[in-house]
């Protein structure tokens, strides 16, 4: 059996369990807007780190 490094189950659980912890007393409203500023924060993330910085709104 090989020994892990890095637990890509644990790791995405771990992510879920934090997301659901932030929006789980959220009104839809406030959750569309919590989707619509990490979106916004990744675009510009993939904008800055892209070569190809055509990345559209």
């Amino acid at each position: 059996m090989k020994n892990k490094e890095f637990d890509t189950v644990q790791t995405i659980r771990s992510i879920r369990d934090k997301n659901y912890e932030e929006t789980k007393d959220m009104t839809r409203q406030e959750l569309l807007e919590w989707y619509r500023k990490r979106g916004n924060t990744a675009k510009e993330y993939f904008k800055k780190t892209s070569k190809d910085s055509k990345v559209s709104n």
